[in-house]
């Protein structure tokens, strides 16, 4: 580092020498003290009830495209790490390009079971808290992931996102990680309320944020017509009009 000083004002500059600055662009500030879990579904059967209105190829476009706008957000809300449990090279790829991690879906056709693996792997890195996210949640907002954590104000909690139709989630806040099992699949929203309140946890439902929309349906696709999606599902919109 140099300096140079100017006796009429006794002002000095610091000019940060190349090395200085490497270093610090090493340091990564964490803002939501949370691993982010992110379990893609991209194989041959996702989004199969668009099937009717949108074609395979189609269908994959949009897939990862949400998947790629889904990790940006998490990268963007400084998690202590982000992760995703993939099925696919293609899905692999997306996550990786985001810088995050990618891992292999067990293969047993079960989203469980890939948010147990996502669940385990960040334990190994260290995580006390995590923040388990379907792939497929257009309107998904650095302001939504800041509220979950900021809902968890104990040391046990379940901080649950609640899917538009009441019955889903579209995220869950466990700290610790192992608070509850994950049981993802409609009804799940009840059935991880109650598990949170028998495991003598701080439950905390948001059923209003922007994460709560997803896509199953033809109705959910052309309701996404009419909103701001995040910038690779808009592409991929733009050609499915």
């Amino acid at each position: 580092m140099t300096t140079r000083p100017t006796a009429a004002l006794n002002i000095v500059f610091l000019q940060p020498t190349k090395t200085l600055l490497r270093r610090l662009n090493t340091y990564v500030v964490v803002v939501i003290p949370a691993w982010a879990v992110v379990v893609a579904r991209a194989g041959d059967g996702a989004k199969s009830r668009l099937a009717a209105q949108v074609s395979f190829e189609q269908r994959q476009k949009l897939v990862l495209a949400m998947l790629a706008d889904v990790i940006e957000v998490c990268a963007r809300a400084a998690p202590e790490g982000v992760l995703a449990v993939v099925d696919t090279a293609a899905a692999r790829s997306v996550v990786e390009r985001g810088g995050a991690i990618a891992l292999d879906d067990p293969g047993e056709g079960d989203m469980n079971s890939a948010v147990r693996l996502g669940i385990q792997a960040a334990c190994a890195r260290g995580a006390r808290t995590v923040i388990v996210l379907p792939a497929d949640l257009p309107l998904i907002s650095v302001t939504d992931l800041n509220a979950l954590a900021a809902a968890a104000t104990a040391r046990r909690a379940v901080i649950i996102g609640a899917s538009h139709d009441g019955q889903g989630t579209n995220a869950l806040l466990l700290r610790p990680p192992d608070v509850i099992a994950p049981t993802f699949g409609p009804p799940s929203l009840d059935r991880h309320i109650q598990a949170g309140l028998s495991a003598g946890a701080l439950t905390v439902v948001r059923a209003d944020l922007g994460l709560s929309f997803d896509i199953d349906t033809p109705a959910d696709l052309a309701a996404l017509r009419t909103k701001s999606p995040g910038p690779h599902t808009a592409s991929v919109l733009q050609k499915l009009l």
